[in-house]
């Protein structure tokens, strides 16, 4: 071979060795970018404020996280989307402050294993996961403070242990909470009652309580010596709401005792704010009151000032009863339907009590001497809720352009009493939301119901089958879950409620309908056929054979 020849073929021969080597290179490179690509996803995941987990990734991600709050939820559940946001902001908050408690969210109806492990059986469903213990519920409020409060106050020690020079930095830190300080000897009773009934309210909601203890002297006498007092927000402008700013405690030192004061402290005589969670009816009797006076303002700037000095006599005089006032412009769209108001209302007074909402039927004129206009209007409106004469205001759809769809009669909150209330009706209602797969799923069944009804001529008899769209409105039925279906017999209007039936069967046309059908007062007698289509009457002989057979059943 030629000496060119020889120096072709060595410098092909290097080309090839070359390009091996960098092959080989560039393989060595990838395998730990790859890898740095695997602990960037990790630490990502750390990173999110709210991490979607699945059934092949849960109980990973689980142990590896001291303390997780789950959200169960299915895409199409109004109440998951509305919590969605909130979920979102607490969790950013906790993320921002460092702390620990991770925020998750599992599609329940695609992941079906850990639905049914966690036993998920309503939307959304929330876990707590700690240590490695078994998870609990969550029973906090369903907005971005309540439950970063809830999660926040699972990782940090319920009351803080200071030296008396250590309280002022503690008030100035929570200045815009309330704040409860106990000056106690450590392990005396009063120290632990204290300490009990901070852990005992730990998780109230309604307001962000917190607390301190600050140890007496050995020397000090544990009863005498020790005292308490409480420590509200100023808020400003809005001076009524918290005279004085300190509170001292006087009562007997008992956990429930001291729990129940805590509580009570975070309400003014008379407030201006209104906030749903904190003045619903139940949480107030809870504490001994009977109820909220809320009165409306279009313009509160103006209008607070002017009738302040009658709510005040009117708090004094009537101290079973909690007040507020509320600014429309400041109230969410949730906020005007607890109260049965409007976004264009003017002046409005609106009562809580015992689930219930009770309104003025008119106005109020601002041009008025105000403050005597609405001190009376308060005082007649109260005085017919306690004597059982206001009729509560139930939220309530515009009328529908056609009373029935497919045979199903349509209810609003201003046509329910006509229909269900009435005594020769026997009427068997659905409450439904129209956003509810389980709702949606039941079109078909509930539709064949009252065709079926029609078509057998019952509705003739006095059956209805109707529906009711609860997102929209209100009636005397209280619906935590969709679908509810209850059935109201034909009696009279005053023992419907105490004579209901909630159906708690197969959704199926044909346990629906022999529900009805052995309900129903106006039906008696009849009975169905295997197609689902009545027989003649039955004997008297035949039905009571039939009621003493399903007594022996029953036993």
């Amino acid at each position: 071979m030629s000496l060119s020849g020889r120096l072709l073929l060595l410098l092909c021969a290097g080309v090839a060795l070359a390009g091996l080597t960098l092959g080989e290179d560039a393989e060595k490179v990838e395998e730990p970018e790859e890898d740095a690509d695997e602990d960037q996803d990790e630490d990502e995941d750390d990173n999110e404020a709210v991490v979607v987990l699945s059934d092949s990734n849960f109980h990973e991600f689980v142990k590896k996280h001291d303390r997780v709050l789950a959200e169960f939820y299915a895409p199409w559940c109004g109440h998951c989307k509305s919590l969605e946001p909130e979920y979102e902001k607490a969790a950013q908050d906790l993320l921002f402050e460092g702390l620990a408690t991770k925020f998750v969210k599992v599609d329940a109806t695609v992941n079906t294993k850990l639905a049914t492990e966690f036993e998920v059986k309503s939307y959304p469903t929330l876990k707590y996961f700690a240590m490695g213990s078994e998870p609990v519920e969550y029973d906090g409020g369903r907005d971005a403070k309540g439950l970063a409060g809830w999660a926040r106050k699972r990782e940090l020690p319920t009351v803080t242990e200071l030296d008396e020079a250590g309280v002022e930095g503690f008030l100035k830190k929570h200045s815009g909470d309330f704040a409860f300080v106990a000056f106690v000897k450590r392990d005396s009773v009063r120290a632990k009652a204290f300490f009990k009934a901070a852990e005992s309210i730990v998780s109230y909601d309604v307001s962000t309580l917190r607390f301190a203890a600050v140890w007496l002297p050995k020397s000090a006498d544990a009863k005498k010596a020790a005292k308490l007092w409480a420590q509200r927000p100023d808020w400003g402008a809005d001076s009524q709401d918290y005279v004085p700013a300190r509170l001292d405690y006087t009562g007997s030192w008992s956990e429930d005792a001291i729990g129940k004061w805590a509580k009570q402290s975070t309400y003014a005589a008379v407030g201006s704010k209104f906030d749903a969670k904190k003045y619903a009816a139940a949480v107030v009797e809870e504490l001994g009151s009977d109820g909220t006076v809320v009165v409306l303002l279009d313009n509160k700037e103006a209008q607070a000032p002017k009738i302040a000095p009658g709510l005040a006599r009117l708090s004094a005089a009537e101290s079973k009863w909690r007040f507020t006032t509320a600014a429309v412009s400041e109230l969410s769209e949730a906020d005007l339907a607890v109260l049965g108001a409007r976004r264009d209302q003017k002046l409005m007074i609106s009562v809580l009590h015992k689930g219930k909402k009770y309104t003025t039927q008119k106005y109020l004129d601002a041009d008025q001497d105000l403050e005597k206009s609405v001190e009376k209007s308060a005082v007649e409106l109260l005085g017919d809720v306690k004597s059982k004469k206001a009729k509560p205001h139930y939220k309530s759809a515009a009328a529908p352009k056609e009373e029935f769809e497919d045979g199903v009669r349509v209810l609003t909150g201003n046509t329910f009493e006509q229909y269900v209330l009435n005594s020769k009706k026997d009427v068997f209602v659905e409450f439904y939301a129209p956003w509810c797969g389980h709702c949606k799923s039941l079109v078909a069944e509930w539709r064949q119901l009252a065709q079926a009804i029609e078509k057998k001529g019952f509705a003739k008899k006095g059956v209805i089958v109707a529906k009711m769209d609860s997102t929209e409105n209100e009636c005397e039925e209280t619906v935590e879950g969709y679908p509810k279906l209850v059935f109201y017999p034909a009696v009279r209007a005053e023992k419907k409620f105490k004579q209901k039936l909630v159906f708690q069967g197969k959704r199926e046309f044909e346990p629906l309908f022999d529900f009805l059908l052995e309900n129903a007062v106006n039906l008696a007698g009849e009975e169905a056929d295997e197609a689902g289509f009545s027989k003649k009457p039955a004997s008297l002989l035949d039905r009571e054979k039939k009621a003493k057979s399903k007594k022996k059943a029953e036993l």
